[in-house]
């Protein structure tokens, strides 16, 4: 199975190249995946193409239960690519008040209406 994410960041390519390389712009592990970098259409940017040549084992029944748990190797490529692109263009990596941690497939079964989080909360995500 062939999985296949992109994305296109506003800077151009040698300096996306760059800063790919560079350890606290890089977000995530993308051992086992070929990454390119092409200039997009325009002069907008550069587009990041990532191809995961691994699949998740046990065919569909492993596929649902790896997006169920979060641990679906697409999605983690997905998230890394547009963390990638918020520290290169605004230098910082958004993150929502309702789920300081990340998104995590695990949490939706726990969803609550938007509210500030607690202190005890504040603690537990150290924000």
């Amino acid at each position: 199975m062939n999985s296949k994410a992109a994305i296109t960041v506003m800077r151009p390519r040698e300096e996306v190249e760059r800063l790919w390389s560079h350890p606290e712009c890089r977000a995530g592990d993308m051992a086992g995946a070929h990454v390119r970098f092409v200039d997009a259409p325009g002069d907008r940017g550069t587009e990041i193409h990532v191809e995961l040549e691994r699949g998740v084992p046990g065919g569909k029944l492993g596929e649902a239960l790896a997006r169920l748990t979060g641990s679906y190797p697409l999605a983690k490529i997905e998230d890394d690519l547009r963390r990638f692109k918020q520290r290169v263009e605004t230098g910082v990596i958004a993150q929502s008040d309702a789920s300081p941690e990340g998104e995590l497939a695990a949490r939706k079964f726990y969803e609550r209406p938007a509210q500030p989080l607690s202190d005890s909360e504040l603690e537990r995500v150290s924000a």
